[in-house]
């Protein structure tokens, strides 16, 4: 067969290998068709890797010490050896040896013969190394798979058409919990945030993102991780420090007027007083065990709530026979105080609990009083009603010191407590508005609040008439 068509059949033959084996088995085809061979084995590093036919191996002794000298020169040797020829064909490629290839014949090559037989050694030198550097490139792709999907984080790559064409274990156990995910993900890449942090269900995620360039190709390497138990700490951390305070600020709370009450009862009971002094004083326990009272209420009310105990007892009312009971209960506070109460209400009627709708407004009020801005010469508090087809708004406007911004969205957590100069003189237990928060939405109502530090504060209560 001429030289041609033996390098297309080889070169047919190479196209079909998939690995070493079936490399060596197209190449022994070949050489079988310009050389006749009783045996042919390959080995690399003195050990037989492939044999043909199988379990037929070459005694080594025969061409053991030519090995060194035909891995040097890279060219195909056969050695007379009694009646037959080993032969030593070397696969290489540049000057790396790959293996070696040893056959049994019966008849020397000729020259011609040795020249194909070393071209197809190189040749099959470079599908050697290729099929070894692929086979690594598999298993390094298998390595480095198997660490991703360890990963708890969740890894996701994104192609220029923003598909998804890698998905780790972690992120398809957050993508079937999450299945907009990546939808969400994109919008924030496309006004090019790279660190974000999203909510799902009461599930957290932290989010990275990196624009690569693989080959021409812009991909998005997205990296996931699931947060959720570090909120929760760090959340637990937080209420225990607002509990330690809360157990604080409680503790000075009933100290306070127990102190008070017993002070002016010891004095009482010590010292000659008039009948003037004595009702002076009485009047200041008095006032004291109502302190008490409010304490002990709030903490009654808060277990109720912790409990879910709390029973909302519904009936008609005038909505602002609520609001003028509320004002007179607390004017004494706001006349000591100097802050005006302005009051603009209509007669309404809506269904609710009316003691604990009142507790609402009394609480609001209180707060507005006891929050107002020393420095202003004209203090006040208003009270509006706005009549809507089927709910009422009780908004609660003062001109007081103001909230933070960054502390509106925590006033309304159980114990938290706005601290800062201003307010820290001013007694409370932090309770207040967590209660007035659950007892509005018991009756499917919501509260909202807006502020100007310095400015103003408004509490928005809406409550449905039905």
């Amino acid at each position: 067969m001429e030289i041609q068509q033996l390098l297309s059949k080889y070169m047919l033959e190479i196209s079909k290998v998939t690995n070493e084996e079936t490399l060596y088995s197209a190449l022994s085809g070949i050489l079988k068709r310009v050389i006749e061979i009783n045996a042919l084995n390959v080995i690399r590093s003195n050990e037989i890797i492939y044999s043909e036919p199988s379990n037929v191996y070459i005694e080594k002794e025969t061409f053991a010490d030519y090995v060194p000298w035909v891995e040097e020169r890279l060219y195909p040797t056969f050695l007379p050896l009694e009646e037959v020829y080993i032969g030593l064909i070397p696969i290489f490629k540049g000057r790396k040896l790959l293996a070696t290839i040893v056959i049994k014949t019966n008849n020397e090559p000729t020259a011609e013969v040795m020249d194909y037989v070393q071209l197809l050694a190189y040749l099959s030198g470079i599908t050697l190394e290729n099929l070894r550097l692929l086979d690594f490139v598999d298993k390094a792709r298998e390595y480095f798979e198997s660490i991703i999907n360890l990963s708890n984080d969740g890894i996701i790559v994104l192609n220029q058409n923003d598909e998804p064409e890698f998905i780790n274990s972690k992120a398809k156990e957050i993508i079937n919990i999450f299945p907009t995910i990546i939808d969400t993900i994109l919008e924030h890449v496309y006004i090019q945030e790279e660190f974000f942090e999203i909510e799902e269900n009461n599930l957290f995620f932290s989010i990275s993102t990196k624009e690569v360039d693989l080959l021409g190709e812009k991909k998005i390497l997205i990296n996931v991780r699931n947060i959720t138990s570090e909120k929760e700490v760090q959340k637990l951390k937080e209420v225990d420090k607002i509990k330690t305070n809360f157990i604080a600020n409680i503790s000075h709370e009933l100290r306070t007027p127990l102190a008070a009450i017993k002070a002016y009862v010891e004095t009482i009971l010590n010292m000659p007083m008039s009948q003037e002094e004595i009702q002076e004083f009485l009047g200041v326990v008095y006032n004291q065990s109502l302190r008490l009272e409010e304490l002990l209420n709030d903490l009654l009310d808060f277990s109720q709530l912790e409990s879910h105990t709390m029973k909302i007892l519904k009936e008609r009312v005038n909505i602002c026979d609520v609001i003028n009971n509320s004002v007179i209960s607390v004017s004494k506070m706001a006349e000591d105080k100097s802050v005006n109460i302005i009051v603009n209400c209509e007669d309404i009627l809506i269904n609710c609990d009316r003691r604990r709708i009142e507790q609402v407004i009394i609480n609001l009020l209180t707060n507005a009083i006891k929050f107002s801005d020393p420095s202003k010469e004209e203090k006040y508090v208003k009270v509006n009603l706005n009549d809507t087809d089927n709910k009422v708004q009780i908004i609660v406007e003062d001109n007081g010191i103001g909230i933070p911004s960054d502390k509106l969205d925590k006033i309304f957590e159980k114990f938290y407590r706005v601290d800062n100069e201003l307010t820290y003189s001013i007694p409370g237990t932090g309770l207040g508005l967590s209660i007035v928060k659950e007892i509005v939405e018991l009756h499917g109502g919501r509260i909202e609040v807006e502020s100007d530090v310095g400015k103003y504060t408004k509490f928005v209560v809406t409550l449905p008439k039905e």
